[in-house]
């Protein structure tokens, strides 16, 4: 009995270091340079359908993603004060799946099960728009494939 109970402890501190690991590695984080990277808002007037960036000083292992979360959360105070705004139901919204390959990022986000739909025409639209500049700023990213629960056709 004893010797199940100390290859029990192990194991589950094994797995605990394994998991600590893989999920957070504050240190890793650390050694990263800050980047310089643009997340695009809604700004009136905008460059691109009412859209304009802004930039952040972020450290990260994973610069697109960290890039389109911080799109779906919003703007800073800050931000705010200067004239951005939220884009229409990106809070609504998680990142499903996020890849790069030969240049190509394709994104698929979910909608939360209260989601009711984008308001107006042009949310759609602008949301993906938002999306694809944001991640074409990357030099690995040339094309944006942008879907919402599976729905590449979702803006149309």
């Amino acid at each position: 009995m004893q010797r199940l109970i100390s290859r029990s402890l192990i194991v589950a501190t094994t797995v605990g270091c394994l998991l600590f690991t893989l999920t957070a590695n504050p240190a890793r984080a650390a050694s990263q340079k800050p980047q310089k990277i643009k997340i695009y808002f809604y700004h009136e007037p905008g460059e691109y359908i009412d859209l304009s960036p802004v930039t952040r000083v972020m450290r990260t292992t994973n610069p697109a993603r960290a890039a389109i979360q911080a799109l779906l959360k919003g703007p800073t105070a800050a931000e705010r004060k200067q004239g951005f705004d939220g884009l229409a139901s990106a809070s609504d919204f998680t990142i499903g799946s996020l890849t790069i390959r030969n240049g190509t990022a394709r994104i698929n986000f979910v909608a939360s099960e209260d989601w009711r739909g984008f308001p107006g025409d042009i949310a759609p639209a602008r949301f993906k728009k938002a999306v694809e500049l944001t991640l074409k700023q990357f030099p690995t990213v040339k094309k944006v494939v942008v879907s919402l629960n599976g729905d590449v056709n979702f803006d149309s």
